[in-house]
């Protein structure tokens, strides 16, 4: 298949089926999604790969962390990104230089597209989220982020079987002005 299909092809799509997924066939998708563009060669990543048991321990260590009025608001939300068989996030440390902090956002950024299209190539159906939790320092606690880490994005991977239809896009062409 064209990188042009495969990109047109990729949804987000978080119905999985009751598949493991080989962890290392996700750290050989992550060994080609590193070659995203990253200002001075900063390479601003590292990721957490949670699955099985883990996922579990990480899933109830977080819920017992929170008082009641947050464990009931949080746990729905939770149930929904734990649903996948298998978790990665995506950690950049925050840069203290405003100019250099957005270009590592952007590599990181460029770095899981690169991902979500080489899963999708490998069959693989993903989704990325970016809960308001994984901001907290609960969350980063429990999950065992460095201080002064954070989690530019969850990715949700697992086998499906349905496939989600992509959406309409606009027109690129209608979007496009050339400067004159």
């Amino acid at each position: 298949m064209k990188l042009s299909d495969i990109i047109k092809k990729r949804t987000s799509n978080s119905k999985f089926i009751d598949q493991k997924v080989d962890s290392s066939l996700l750290v050989e998708l992550l060994e080609s999604a590193v070659y995203a563009p990253n200002h001075k060669m900063r390479e601003p990543w590292r990721f957490i790969v949670i699955e099985g048991e883990h996922k579990k321990a990480l899933f109830d260590r977080y819920l017992d962390s929170l008082n009641e009025e947050l464990r009931i608001q949080q746990e729905p939300l939770l149930n929904k990104l734990f649903s996948a068989p298998t978790l990665i996030a995506f950690v950049t440390p925050q840069n203290k230089d405003l100019r250099d902090g957005l270009e590592d956002l952007e590599a990181v950024a460029m770095l899981i597209q690169n991902f979500l299209l080489l899963a999708t190539e490998a069959g693989f159906a993903t989704s990325l989220k970016t809960p308001m939790y994984t901001e907290t320092d609960k969350f980063k606690d429990v999950l065992g982020l460095n201080p002064g880490e954070i989690i530019v994005g969850m990715v949700m991977v697992g086998y499906s079987d349905w496939e989600k239809p992509a959406k309409p896009r606009k027109s690129a062409a209608s979007l496009t002005t050339f400067y004159k």
